[in-house]
């Protein structure tokens, strides 16, 4: 068992490495022998399975969210204005 284990984590990354495959994979396809070996080091690391969730879940958090620009009531319309310029300029 301990050769096995010992090839496993030859071919698996580091866990600085898992965490940039993990944020990778959420922005294009990974090869092969990356996913192969993301899912060997999340075999092993719970903490690199738990930063994954974590990026998940404010992924989804944050895309729910998108929709959210309007500043709140009561404000300068000139300061609204403002707000809504710097929104449009950061998402572009």
């Amino acid at each position: 068992m301990s050769r096995l284990l010992k090839i496993v984590q030859a071919l698996s990354p580091n866990c600085k490495e898992a965490i940039r495959l993990q944020s990778d994979a959420m922005d294009r396809p990974l090869t092969s022998w990356q996913r192969a070996g993301l899912r060997m080091h999340l075999w092993l690391c719970k903490w690199c399975r738990r930063y994954g969730r974590q990026v998940a879940f404010l992924r989804t958090i944050a895309r729910d969210c998108d929709h959210v620009h309007e500043p709140p009531p009561g404000m300068p319309p000139a300061a609204r204005e403002r707000i809504k310029q710097a929104v449009k300029i950061a998402e572009n």
